[in-house]
């Protein structure tokens, strides 16, 4: 009897390994479908829980009176969650792979079945097992698709061209208005962080500088979110962008119509003269370069002194390749299959050596995260971010911070001192 049991079990198995092997693999999940498979499993888990923690008593007489009914309703509901993808599997599978989930739709009920009478006959060993094996598959289909740890992959393959899709910024090319409007995209996570952080920034720079105007220099300005806040201000602007695309939308939106837009590479040798700003800014940019020391370096040579390099980065933890790396491409719709590259993340300690190497005062960094709350628990679900999402500063710089580095005006005076004595030492000489 036991083993007329274990045959839907075997099958199914079998059927879930070709699945998951080749037909998943061989056209990839869309974000309903790594969502929705675990859910799936975890429904499958919940119905042998409830048998294997109900009382035990002797094989053919569990008389629990909750048995039973608990388990018709926790079954119906796991073959109604199993089923829910299939407008996706009817738009994305081929043939034989509907085919092949036919057969497993079939043999769902009766694998529940299986499991009910493996329960009445005492076999809560082979029940048990049974539960280890579906958690374990469960935790494998969390890490390797939605996670996106693959054991099997070989060293390189695929993996280089995520991150150089990751580092590009090319996919802000083709958002045009919806950098301010839509709610289906990353973007609207980096408005989000804009609406928190630009408020602070602005009363920093005043606070620091005094009333200004102040000459303001935004690296990789985007669209223009800092650029025309600073300007709105009273702030003299000038903002270099390598997309005449984000360019373009930036200008739409510059209401004062007096920041200087330039097309160029932010991270090039900049084609201004040494202490030309008050304040430099790079938002979201040093976790996107190559060498973020030489932009650090480039943003030193155009502040004058006792200048601001004001910047905003990710910092290189567990915490933040979970939540930033991995989380948002999950959770938001419309993400590129990589929205940033962990290994180009910046620690705390790395930014503060690569400041003093060129003559900043030790920055003063700020964290950030997201507010909890229903607008988070929304984005979760729906993968729309509203703009009642916020972020809070906080302590911790675990996930990413702002940060604020002075430029050192009293080594600027020493160095600009020192060039003025070489005429004179060599004058000496001759």
């Amino acid at each position: 009897m036991i083993a007329l049991c274990l045959a839907p079990l075997v099958a199914q198995a079998i059927l879930m390994v070709i699945d998951e092997g080749w037909f998943h693999r061989a056209r990839g999940l869309p974000r309903r479908e790594r969502l929705g498979h675990p859910i799936d499993t975890l429904s499958l888990a919940g119905c042998l829980m409830w048998l294997i923690a109900l009382p035990h008593g002797d094989p053919g007489e569990r008389t629990s009176p909750y048995a039973l009914p608990g388990f018709l309703v926790l079954a119906v509901i796991s073959t109604a969650v199993v089923i829910k993808d299939e407008a996706v599997h009817a738009r994305q599978c081929s043939v034989g792979e509907h085919r092949l989930h036919a057969a497993l739709y079939v043999l769902h009920p009766v694998v529940l079945a299986a499991f009910a009478a493996l329960w009445w006959l005492g076999a809560d060993g082979l029940l048990v097992g049974q539960l280890g094996v579906t958690l374990a598959f469960c935790a494998y289909q969390i890490i390797y698709w939605n996670l996106g740890w693959n054991p099997w992959r070989a060293d390189g393959d695929d993996e280089d061209a995520a991150e150089a899709e990751a580092a590009s910024t090319a996919w802000y090319a083709d958002l045009g208005a919806r950098w301010y409007a839509a709610d289906d995209t990353p973007i609207a996570l980096v408005r989000a962080e804009a609406r928190a952080r630009t408020p602070w920034i602005g009363d920093e720079i005043i606070r620091t500088l005094g009333p200004g105007p102040h000459r303001v220099l935004d690296l990789g300005c985007g669209a223009g979110f800092l650029a025309n806040y600073l300007a709105g201000r009273g702030h003299r602007v000038t903002a270099i962008d390598a997309s005449p695309e984000s360019l373009r939308v930036a200008r739409a939106h510059d209401d004062t119509a007096t920041v200087r837009y330039e097309l160029g590479d932010p991270c090039a040798k900049l084609p201004f003269a040494d202490g030309s700003f008050d304040v430099v800014c790079a938002m979201d940019l040093l976790a996107r370069v190559d060498d973020p020391e030489r932009l650090i370096a480039e943003a030193g040579r155009v502040l004058a002194p006792g200048g601001m390099f004001v910047f905003h980065t990710f910092n290189r933890t567990w915490q933040a390749e979970l939540i930033v790396v991995k989380g948002v491409p999950l959770f938001v719709r419309n993400a590129p299959r990589a929205v940033h590259v962990h290994r180009m993340f910046v620690t705390p300690d790395e930014v503060r050596d690569m400041c003093a190497a060129h003559r900043f005062e030790p920055p003063v960094l700020r964290g950030s995260r997201p507010r909890l709350g229903w607008p988070l628990w929304r984005m979760l679900l729906t993968g729309r971010v509203g703009d009642d999402f916020t972020f809070l500063s906080c302590p911790s710089t675990k996930l990413g911070y702002t940060g604020v580095a002075r430029r050192d005006a009293t080594a600027c005076d020493r160095a600009r001192d020192r060039r003025a004595m070489v005429p004179a030492r060599l004058a000496l000489r001759v």
